[in-house]
């Protein structure tokens, strides 16, 4: 059985709607850990980074939040959210993930960090978001073009990773609520996966 370390005040929330997708919630064993132990010797034998969510399958430790999305829709193909790897949507497919994991998730914790926006522009060559417009601009133009969904016809692990964060910031006040992003918000608001998620209110109605 495959065990997930998590914590519910972490974004590792965003991986049970994918749990829920895949319908693999009873196939694996949820272990809350706490902040404090994280960064004990027991759990960083498993992961050293002292972080969740990190998943074990079979002797096989998975960490950071892209890999893990990778790792279980890959594993999962028959759920049909993880395009083949000759399929020639792999390639957006693994744009999101890592945009969302990488510049989007910096520009996400450096916002609510309180980051003074002239120290963002001073650094702004060592950011991998670059710049704020930049941001702005991929989102709303990427997003609009959903048919619904982002890779098209199809939901995909991608189209939850992206819709949760999108939400987050949203409601975090991080990221305007464009009009861009509205079609998809609701699209993804009514699957079950995420009926749950209260932010997503706001685009049930």
């Amino acid at each position: 059985m495959m065990t997930l370390y998590n914590n519910p005040q972490s974004r590792g929330l965003t991986l049970l709607s994918l749990l829920k997708e895949l319908e693999i919630e009873n196939q694996l064993e949820q272990i809350e850990i706490a902040y404090t132990e994280m960064h004990q010797p027991a759990y960083e034998q498993i992961n050293p980074m002292g972080k969740v969510p990190c998943l074990v399958d079979d002797g096989i430790v998975i960490s950071e939040m892209a890999a893990i999305y990778v790792y279980l829709a890959d594993k999962y193909r028959e759920k049909g959210l993880a395009p083949a790897l000759d399929d020639p949507k792999r390639g957006a497919y693994l744009k999101w993930m890592f945009f969302c994991h990488g510049p989007f998730t910096e520009y996400i914790d450096i916002k609510n960090l309180k980051v003074l926006q002239t120290e963002i522009e001073k650094n702004r060559r060592s950011l991998s978001f670059g710049h704020e417009d930049s941001v702005f601009s991929f989102l709303k133009q990427e997003i609009q073009r959903a048919n619904p969904y982002l890779l098209g016809e199809k939901c995909s692990a991608a189209d939850l990773y992206v819709a949760y964060c999108l939400i987050f910031a949203i409601s975090s006040e991080i990221l305007p609520p464009f009009e861009e992003f509205k079609p998809f918000l609701q699209q993804m608001a009514y699957r079950d996966s995420l009926k749950d998620i209260p932010w997503f209110e706001r685009y049930r109605t």
